[in-house]
């Protein structure tokens, strides 16, 4: 499963819910059928009703079987994901944040400095978390820095800008 958000509570009276997103650039949530959501235990799978953007990080969803404010309330806090067979393949030079975690970073040189364990957007791009040991290094997924993706592999190459490493 993919983590898309969170459910932060209740929209109106009819059982609608407000979806924060983890990743407020994606729209992969407007193209789904079928929505997961856990809540302290296995996800259960929601036939996808509506979607719609209430802010730039928020939006409003309704989903079969929650058809009152009370019964979107107990969903508040739960998280929501995606099956990965649901979301349309990225673009050329795109990536999903889960693809990227677990990654090793290696220089061009060949040498590893670490592992990516988060990814998240600054507004600008997005940035990868490299931890290796007590260092964290962000890493801008800039065409000036990154080189190679290659998922499968589970590594991705870099030539780090000066000052990057320090």
């Amino acid at each position: 499963m993919l983590r898309i958000g969170r459910i932060v509570g209740a929209h109106a009276l009819k059982g609608a819910l407000r979806l924060r997103l983890d990743n407020p650039d994606s729209d992969s949530l407007e193209r789904a059928r079928r929505i997961f959501v856990e809540r302290g235990g296995e996800p259960k799978e929601f036939k996808l009703l509506g979607v719609s953007r209430l802010n730039a990080t928020t939006l409003r969803i309704t989903i079969e079987g929650i058809a009152d404010a009370n019964a979107a309330d107990e969903m508040k806090g739960a998280i929501a994901m995606l099956a990965p067979e649901d979301v349309p393949p990225p673009a050329p030079g795109e990536f999903y944040y889960y693809q990227a975690i677990g990654c090793e970073v290696f220089l061009v040189d060949g040498s590893s400095i670490g592992k990516i364990e988060e990814v998240f957007s600054n507004g600008a791009q997005d940035i990868w978390v490299v931890r290796h040991g007590d260092r964290e290094i962000l890493i801008p997924v800039i065409a000036d820095v990154v080189k190679a993706m290659d998922f499968d592999a589970r590594r991705v190459t870099i030539d780090p800008i000066p000052g990057l490493l320090d």
